[in-house]
């Protein structure tokens, strides 16, 4: 029995990854484009970056490294809300 497209969890992903992708050019317009100091500049481009610093495995022969980092901001907070609602539209 085939999955629909509403019941798989890659297709949730993909609109979470496209909704913080879309969010995150709007926050670089808006800080290309806006004022560069003040309120909403503060709001819609600055934002934490939670995540692991890299760690790397030296064995000689080979070296793993492992790591990432998230910035989020409320530009790519609100991308994915919009993200979500035309999903739900749909």
């Amino acid at each position: 029995m085939a999955e629909s497209k509403g019941s798989s969890i890659w297709f949730y992903i993909v609109i979470l990854i496209v909704g913080a992708v879309i969010g995150s050019v709007i926050g670089e317009l808006v800080a290309q484009l806006g004022p560069k100091e003040g309120l909403i500049h503060n709001i819609l481009v600055n934002g934490v970056n939670p995540g692991l610093n890299p760690s790397v495995i030296d064995l000689k022969f080979f070296t793993l490294t492992f790591g990432f980092t998230l910035k989020l901001t409320l530009s790519s907070v609100l991308g994915i809300v919009i993200a979500g609602l035309i999903l739900r539209k749909v």
